[in-house]
């Protein structure tokens, strides 16, 4: 990368491939979620850990007093960073932002200085509150709590949801919330009104909000201080700024010796990504006395009496705050990550630059984006035009629209993006406020999209077509313009209806590229990225690591041993018969006759399928399906999107042994008890374990370390284990309409939504040739096709996608009901044949089909069916 001008960032001559390894093929764009930790700062934290001996900081040891001086030096950097001093801030270490936040709102003081309290009272014994204050408010019944309100709390719109929180907690008359809506005019919800009596307000407004990457008027601290804002007029005392500066300082610097807030919050792992879960507050000294503290905790107090209620608080503002010993590793750990912003990154003016330039570079061009027709791809979520880094930080916020104006909701973008391996954000940002001022909905509309089911962190994107979220791309110290490109380049491979082809790098000089900034991307262009299309069929903009090619040769399918089908003599047969049978089966098949031409379970969850000819019905499904599952070392399921290999582990029931044998090629069969229970005896302890499955924590059986070192062995990772269901236990659907009636809920066995999967061929072929014309994949095999969906019952005949509307199915004797659509994810675009990955068949079901990309519906079974059987050659028939 080249410096013109001193815009762009001259200091990036690391290699991101060696400092940056967990990139690999990824294209990582949420760097306001959290920003990645680099190579060389892992193991040089790695490194001091194993070098020195860091013992408690409240003891007196040598080496704790080591870790005592090591946590000074870190305070002393953490001002220097922000180019202040000891004698103007005190840097107390919290959990994160948040836990600043939260602790600003217990102990900020809002009663005036003269209220009570002298200050040698201050710092003297402190009493308990009842001793202290003058009128007791009881409001709460259930609250014993002495305490008088009075002062004002006010925080902007466009605040994170930790700063909505304050207003639960703080002891303020008087809670507003304050709109921006033209610069320094404000329009002002009065969230809580009360008696308006004198004493000190506090002020809450971000640095850069996390929604948009809007950057607000530092100027705001010395006009609140002042008494200048219009919304002050009401409440003319004494105001007190807290500047949440956690997105701000992740990408820019914050100089505290030009703008001096009283309070100052933030999170280490926004800035360099490691450690997380430790953040400060920053408080300026001579605001300190606003603060008054409650509790105390270990090391916080010089004395404190058990039978008297009195204690002394330590004189140090940050020993007197941080409540028992401090996450000190975590803490010494902050010095690599500091060390990695100068090193790596240049510093944070170099950094701010650099980032500004890449999501710049994004901005203009998505803003340029059009359909075919003209109307523009995206709604950007911008207050600016993005061309002062001053004002905007590397922040996007859009949501994409179709050719006929309506909008794609994030969910679907967020599963494409998947499958392209781009990393973004989706949702509201814990940002309400934001995410409510710029998609325009009104608190009414948000109370209404919550009774209809939407809550924060689900994928339920479009309600009565108006979106309920947007989609974040932000960008980090180590983001490239090639990350931008590709961003760009997926939305408008997926999205954008437009066959003229469109050019990343040029008109560079065009009106949308006049500034100083803007020609750098000039240089940056022409010396590094080639010419690359914009058009429909931009298959080729992935780095060769990111390719994946359909295998059209479908592996020659193993012979099953006589006994893995079932007991029955016609279910014994070489797969050439098999394969002869189902022949006849499709024959058979026509527009107005459904047959079942497949029976698959998937005992072990993301594993291969097991294909039979018949089978029984259970209480969860077809017996056996989904019965096991596979789980990595920290007890985290393991599936397919995470590791390929999974879907060429080929289960097989073997009902004459009793057993589940694995298979894998090039290496050895191993078995298992269908019972773990069996495999007691004194030969191996059954270990019970938790695992979670589709957010349900579920209870199962270790299989035993046989197996699990099998597994090991396939998947190349230590220590997995194959866990079986607790068979006294089951989860129940959430696809059930008859919430209230628990009774009738159905039981799952380790299957995601449902008991069934159905698949109609009609539909596939039809998705078959759809893909097949685009002419990228000319040979898309339809039983390779077929076998991504993994589906329970295969059914031929019929026309397609008529499933979609069927409420009522029966399959021989037996009665099932739909449950609806099955939305499809990047799991589909696995060949289960190779372990390949491909953008078809999600790329053509999501511009096909659509909001949340159904293909498939489930089914669930009426409780008569428990015991029957289904068989291929079944025929099917629906109401």
């Amino acid at each position: 990368m080249t410096a013109i001008d001193g815009l762009f960032n001259s200091f990036l001559n690391f290699d991101r491939v060696v400092e940056f390894p967990q990139l690999k093929d990824s294209v990582y764009v949420d760097h306001a979620g959290t920003t990645l930790y680099s190579k060389t700062q892992i193991e040089a934290h790695h490194k001091e850990l194993l070098s020195n001996l860091y013992g408690n900081p409240h003891s007196r040891s040598q080496s704790s007093r080591l870790t005592t001086d090591a946590i000074d030096q870190i305070r002393y950097s953490v001002l220097q960073l922000f180019n202040t001093t000891s004698e103007d801030y005190t840097v107390i270490f919290t959990s994160g932002c948040t836990g600043a936040l939260k602790l600003v709102a217990e102990s900020f003081d809002f009663y005036t200085e003269n209220s009570y309290h002298s200050t040698k009272e201050r710092s003297g014994i402190e009493k308990c509150d009842k001793e202290k204050v003058d009128v007791v408010v009881d409001d709460d019944p259930g609250n014993h709590e002495f305490k008088v309100k009075s002062g004002c709390f006010a925080y902007l719109l466009d605040n994170h949801t930790s700063v909505q929180g304050m207003r639960e907690i703080v002891n303020a008359e008087d809670n507003l919330c304050v709109e921006e809506t033209t610069d320094e005019n404000f329009k002002i919800h009065q969230v809580k009104k009360g008696k308006s009596k004198e004493g000190n307000s506090l002020f809450v407004y971000p640095a850069q909000s996390n929604y948009c990457g809007r950057k607000y008027p530092m100027k705001w601290i010395d006009k609140i201080h002042q008494g200048q804002m219009p919304f002050q007029r009401l409440f003319p005392w004494k105001w007190f700024v807290v500047l949440d500066a956690a997105s701000y300082v992740s990408t820019s610097h914050l100089d505290l010796s030009l703008n001096k807030p009283d309070f100052v919050t933030l999170s280490f792992y926004k800035m360099f990504g490691f450690p997380t879960g430790i953040g400060a507050l920053l408080v300026k000294n001579e605001s300190a006395e606003v603060l008054k503290k409650a509790y105390f905790g270990g090391g916080t107090v010089g004395v404190s009496s058990p039978t008297e209620c009195t204690h002394i608080n330590c004189s140090s503002l940050s020993e007197r705050f941080e409540d028992g010993t401090v996450p000190f590793l975590d803490i010494i750990a902050l010095r690599h990550g500091l060390d990695s912003l100068k090193n790596l990154g240049g510093g944070m003016k170099s950094i701010s630059r650099h980032t500004f330039i890449v999501a710049q570079y994004f901005h203009h061009y998505l803003q340029g984006l059009h359909h075919g027709n003209g109307q523009q791809v995206a709604d950007i979520y911008c207050h600016g035009d993005f061309s002062d880094p001053s004002t905007q930080g590397p922040i996007m916020n859009f949501n994409l629209k179709r050719s006929d104006g309506s909008y794609i909701g994030f969910a679907e973008v967020d599963k494409m993006a998947q499958l392209f391996n781009i990393h973004l954000r989706t949702g509201c940002f814990c940002n309400i406020g934001a995410c409510q001022k710029y998609l325009r909905l009104t608190s009414e509309q948000i109370k209404d999209n919550f009774e209809a089911g939407h809550v924060c962190g689900d994928d339920k994107d479009l309600i009565n077509g108006k979106p309920t979220g947007s989609v974040r791309i932000s960008f980090g110290y180590m983001s490239t313009i090639e990350d931008a490109q590709h961003c760009l380049k997926f939305i408008c491979d997926c999205f954008m209806e437009n066959k003229n082809k469109t050019t990343f790098a040029q008109d560079v000089h065009s009106k949308q590229f006049k500034s100083a900034v803007d020609l750098t991307l000039d240089s940056v262009i022409t010396e590094e990225q080639p010419d690359v299309s914009m058009d429909s069929k931009c298959s080729d903009w992935l780095s060769s690591g990111m390719k994946s090619v359909i295998s059209n040769e479908k592996q020659d399918i193993e012979q099953c041993d006589q006994t893995f089908c079932s007991n029955k003599a016609s279910d014994q047969k070489t797969e050439c018969h098999w394969t002869k049978d189902l022949q006849l089966v499709l024959q058979a098949c026509s527009p107005a006759n459904h047959i079942v031409t497949n029976i698959c379970l998937y005992p072990v969850k993301s594993c291969g399928s097991f294909e039979v000819r018949d089978w029984e019905i259970c209480e969860t499904g077809l017996k056996f399906d989904r019965e096991w599952m596979i789980v990595s070392e920290s007890g985290v399921t393991i599936s397919q999107k995470r590791e390929p290999k999974l879907c060429l582990i080929k289960p097989q029931i073997d009902l004459v042994r009793k057993c589940l044998v694995l298979r894998y090629p090039d290496m050895c069969s191993v078995t298992v008890p269908l019972d773990s229970s069996d495999q007691g005896q004194g030969l191996q302890s059954i270990l019970p374990c938790v695992g979670k499955v589709c957010g349900d924590r579920v209870t199962g059986v270790d299989c035993g370390d046989t197996v699990g070192q099998w597994i090991s062995d396939v998947l190349d990772k230590p220590r997995c284990r194959l866990i079986q269901q607790d068979k006294t236990r089951s989860r129940k659907c959430k696809l059930d309409k008859t919430s209230n009636d628990t009774e009738n809920v159905s039981k799952l066995s380790l299957a995601n939504e449902s008991q069934y999967l159905l698949i109609c061929r009609q539909s596939v072929e039809d998705l078959q040739q759809r893909i097949q014309q685009k002419g990228e994949y000319p040979h898309f095999e339809l039983e390779n096709l077929l076998n991504r969906f993994r589906g329970n019952i295969i059914i031929g005949g019929g026309l397609s996608f008529e499933e979609d509307s069927w409420a009522t199915v029966y399959i021989g004797n037996s009665k099932f009901l739909s449950q609806g659509g099955c939305s499809r994810c990047q799991m589909v675009c696995l060949d289960q044949d190779t372990t390949e990955r491909s953008k078809e068949p999600l790329k053509t079901l999501a511009a096909w089909r659509g909001k949340k990309i159904p293909f498939g519906i489930h089914l669930k079974h009426d409780d008569s069916a428990v015991g029957k059987r289904i068989h291929v050659g079944d025929t099917l028939s629906f109401k």
